[in-house]
């Protein structure tokens, strides 16, 4: 496959912040009766032990990224005023029409003299997102708030081995300036490969196949599954052996594109799918355990959400006090990966704030 590149220079990340339900779900338990004597080894293999999951009709991205937001703007001083652009990168938006970017920016108290738009991506969202956002900070000279966030916890069934046990909810905020340091800029890679967009999918619920009685209704799928059209649907082997196959060439991409060799890199931060994909990938490159944070256990795959809540939960603290070298690799549905290769720190980094229904 052949991989596109590209460069933003003059930016940084100033500061960042991630908000979960305070809902946890035990997986070991909720999925009991699905697994059988099974479920040890499923909860191995994806590495989710837990989920934070919040209720569904009452709390949205948009209540979660709100929340991260706020706490980031309080930690770090930012007044309203200098954030030119707000981008929401999001599949769960509390409606189809408004977009949830325009709905925060009153919710934020940010000026109405604001560019505000919505970026429809899943798994590779976080780096799209920080490409735009970037670009977008050149361009206006004023703060660009970033925020990522999923709640597919109520697109999956409870009843389908493939997807019961993975999916959380979250939400982030990063801010994104231009920056007079003539320090490396951003790298990008990008591969799409839209063949494979049966892979990973909800059939339901969008303009070509409207929500129906008969869509809400639980039936048993070829597959095996048994889940309702507005569920999502996954083809594990198919995602498995699309992200092992070309994540680690568009990774080394980026590597070479930045000059950089895997020793240079302090951390690789990826979508954390399953902790068995997240494993080989790592291996594949080169990279020990111990550069490649993982959070699934704690907060399950929350999406596109999964990398700056990584980077929230386990290297907050460096995050604050020291610049380091990352790679941050997103891939999934459409399927599509994107990858960076940026330097981050030291920047206001809240952590992990609990959203509390």
């Amino acid at each position: 496959m052949s991989v596109s590149s590209a460069s933003v220079p003059g930016v940084r990340v100033s500061g960042i912040c991630a908000c979960v339900p305070s809902r946890e779900i035990d997986n070991a338990t909720y999925c009991a009766s699905l697994f059988g004597d099974d479920i040890d080894g499923a909860i191995k293999t994806t590495g989710a032990e837990r989920r934070r999951v919040c209720t569904e009709g009452k709390t949205t991205s948009l209540d979660l990224c709100r929340t991260a937001a706020e706490a980031l703007l309080s930690a770090s001083a930012t007044e309203r005023a200098s954030i030119g652009a707000i981008i929401f990168v999001t599949q769960t938006p509390d409606f189809l029409l408004p977009n949830n970017s325009t709905h925060i920016q009153t919710l934020l108290d940010i000026p109405a003299s604001v560019a505000a738009f919505d970026v429809n991506l899943a798994c590779s969202g976080y780096p799209y997102g920080l490409w735009v956002a970037g670009m977008c900070a050149r361009s206006l000279g004023k703060k660009v708030l970033l925020l990522d966030g999923d709640t597919h916890s109520h697109f999956v069934s409870r009843f389908d081995k493939t997807t019961a046990l993975l999916f959380g909810d979250a939400g982030t905020a990063t801010l994104i300036e231009a920056s007079d340091d003539e320090g490396a800029p951003w790298v990008f890679s990008f591969d799409t490969d839209g063949t494979h967009h049966e892979a990973l999918k909800i059939p339901a619920g969008g303009y070509r196949n409207r929500v129906t009685r008969e869509c809400m209704e639980y039936a048993e799928r070829a597959d095996g599954g048994r889940r309702r059209e507005i569920d999502m649907r996954m083809d594990g082997m198919d995602v498995f052996s699309f992200v092992v196959r070309n994540v680690p060439d568009n990774i080394t991409q980026v590597l070479a594109a930045s000059s950089n060799a895997p020793g240079a890199v302090d951390y690789l931060v990826l979508h954390q799918a399953n902790r068995f994909m997240i494993r080989q990938i790592a291996k594949k490159l080169g990279f020990p355990p111990e550069k490649v944070p993982v959070s699934i256990h704690k907060y399950g795959n929350s999406s596109s959400a999964t990398i700056p809540v990584t980077l929230c939960s386990e290297l907050h603290r460096t995050l604050e006090q020291e610049e380091k070298n990352y790679v941050l690799s997103g891939f999934g549905a459409g399927l599509s990966i994107a990858s960076v290769s940026l330097t981050i720190g030291p920047c206001v980094c809240p952590g992990v704030v609990e959203y509390v229904e």
